[in-house]
């Protein structure tokens, strides 16, 4: 619905004459008086006029200043003065605003001699007072103003997220544009010769690989159960306390700092060696807190009245978790695993002392060729390999610099866009 303007029912006044006419713009009315009291009393037989839609009667009228008789051109678009009529609203102090409008014509006419007489009605050539018929469901002022911070605010945010975009779809671009002289399927698929001068990126891609899955399958399930035990059985107490104080700080641990600590328990203390399961485990131990951090919150987000209906049909706490907490909360868990995928393809620090080679002497041919790395042996890594090319080895091409680069950039986004994909199809099928 909006609002509509009478035309057919406007009187004209001007300061600048001396007796009054009929209310036409070429006989003005002097005074406010004159031109409200003329409404009043030609509005006896046509208190309402038709609208442009077909069945709508609108008890509205106008009142314009100019400057001298015929100068209609004066009349400005925006009214100084707007009041309204509701039939269907009643207020026991009408005012003629949107949230006291007055019942009818007759009542307006009256309000507005009232206003007059105090003064509060003046009008400036080129300006108008305006009495609109405010439909059902019509937006007031405050709705208007309302909607035009929500358009400002969407506006704002797109800009900010465009900003956001922007570089990223910068560094993109310009990385793929120095790098198409050496992408090819010869470069994905053979190993580097000549310390990473010639050659390709395979291995250093398979133990990229190897590295985030098993330091995957070693870091979801402990996170994933210590997320359920922190949300679903811990007491509130003490010891609850100290062990999410101590998720929260191992979050904030640097990671050179958990390399240290990853050849030191994994490497020595435990007498692994410098190898792929040695870094994966000093890489899990350092994503755990974004997956339990993401566990308990989607299971938080799991209504409580879903556990009491549970409860409630006899089932045992372990099973209302499995079979209907865990469902209900797999999305959320695996924004958590899908963080840790990403964060794990391109650190560089910790792996540097638990196993990463700078160079591993591989065969042309055969199935070492294909599968160069064993868990218990030292292997390559892209982020490394990147690193080294870049900062330790004279001689590299530029172009296969920024081929690893956007190799690297490819993986972390073919694995993240998998793990969207079923992110989002899990919670497709979520009934709530």
């Amino acid at each position: 619905m909006t609002e509509h303007h009478i035309d057919a029912h406007v009187c004209f006044i001007s300061p600048n004459v001396v007796r009054g006419g009929d209310g036409t713009v070429e006989r003005p009315f002097a005074t406010m008086r004159a031109a409200l009291a003329h409404l009043r009393a030609t509005g006896d037989g046509a208190t309402t006029a038709p609208s442009a839609a077909a069945g709508v009667s609108v008890p509205g009228f106008e009142v314009a200043c100019v400057a001298a008789p015929g100068a209609l051109g004066e009349r400005k678009r925006k009214s100084r003065f707007r009041f309204y009529i509701d039939e269907h609203r009643h207020s026991d102090a009408p005012d003629g605003s949107e949230s006291a409008p007055w019942i009818d014509r007759v009542t307006a006419i009256d309000g507005l001699l009232g206003l007059d007489e105090r003064g509060s009605l003046r009008l400036r050539p080129g300006e108008r007072l305006t009495v609109c018929h405010h439909e059902v469901f019509t937006s007031t002022s405050l709705d208007r103003i309302k909607a035009r911070k929500e358009r400002w605010a969407k506006y704002a945010f797109m800009v900010a997220a465009f900003l956001l975009v922007l570089p990223v779809v910068a560094i993109l671009g310009y990385l793929t544009v120095e790098a198409l002289p050496a992408l090819s399927l010869e470069f994905l698929f053979k190993n580097p010769t000549d310390m990473g001068k010639a050659g390709g990126i395979w291995a250093p891609l398979v133990g990229t690989f190897l590295l985030v899955f098993v330091s995957l399958l070693i870091s979801a399930p402990i996170g994933v159960m210590a997320g359920v035990y922190l949300n679903e059985y811990a007491p509130d107490n003490w010891f609850t306390r100290i062990v999410s104080l101590a998720v929260v700080n191992l979050a904030g641990v640097p990671s050179i700092v958990h390399g240290l600590f990853g050849f030191g328990a994994f490497v020595l203390f435990a007498g692994i060696g410098k190898s792929v399961l040695a870094a994966a485990c000093t890489l899990a131990v350092m994503t755990l807190p974004v997956v339990i951090t993401s566990t308990r919150e989607a299971l938080g987000a799991v209504p409580m009245s879903f556990r009491e209906a549970c409860w409630n049909m006899g089932a045992s706490r372990w099973q209302t978790i499995r079979t209907i907490v865990l469902p209900n909360s797999i999305s959320g868990i695996l924004t958590g695993v899908i963080l840790q995928v990403s964060r794990v393809a391109g650190e560089t620090a910790p792996i540097l002392f638990a196993g990463a080679a700078a160079v591993v002497s591989l065969p042309d041919s055969g199935f070492k060729a294909w599968v160069p790395f064993g868990l218990n042996e030292p292997f390559m890594a892209l982020s490394y390999h990147l690193f080294l090319i870049r900062t330790q080895i004279q001689g590299v091409p530029e172009a296969t610099q920024f081929a690893t680069a956007i190799v690297l950039i490819g993986l972390v986004l073919a694995v993240n866009s998998a793990s969207i994909g079923v992110r989002m199809y899990l919670r497709s099928r979520k009934k709530w």
